[in-house]
């Protein structure tokens, strides 16, 4: 019963964590698209618009590195590890120095933060499969017993 449960926290969890890894990865593009318009028609973005973007994106990889620590912690659990108790707190040791938020801006920091997010989506697909899997052997296990 405890493993059944844990298993239900682990996968809304997981999903949980799916829908906010795809809004941020939609909300990367579209800003990489309006980035890439703004230069097309080489125009300054107006100081308020840059401002916002750059604090948008500064929030995008404030919440990347969240949900890389709960990938983390979902991770341990299902492992059978005790999770980082930091991690699960939501205590960071670092936060984002400011030259790498004022590479944001910049394509090179765009392509890099898509990099970070396309793994991190990678890893929560692998981590759903991995749980799956597990699920499906303890119904297996379950029905044996039964």
């Amino acid at each position: 019963m405890r493993r059944e449960n844990a298993l239900q926290q682990l996968r809304a969890a997981v999903k949980e964590l799916s829908v906010q890894n795809q809004e941020l990865i939609e909300k990367n593009l579209t800003l990489q698209e309006r980035l890439r318009q703004a230069q097309v028609t080489a125009q300054p973005l107006p100081a308020d618009t840059a401002r916002l973007a750059q604090e948008l994106h500064g929030e995008l990889a404030s919440c990347l590195q969240d949900l890389q620590s709960v990938y983390s912690i979902v991770t341990q659990r299902a492992q059978g590890k005790d999770p980082n108790l930091s991690l699960l707190l939501g205590i960071h040791s670092v936060q984002y120095p400011v030259k790498e938020k004022d590479d944001l801006l910049s394509p090179d920091g765009l392509a890099k933060k898509l990099v970070e997010v396309k793994q991190l989506h990678k890893e929560v697909e692998d981590l759903r499969t991995a749980i799956s899997d597990r699920y499906a052997q303890d119904m297996g296990d379950n029905c044996i017993t039964q």
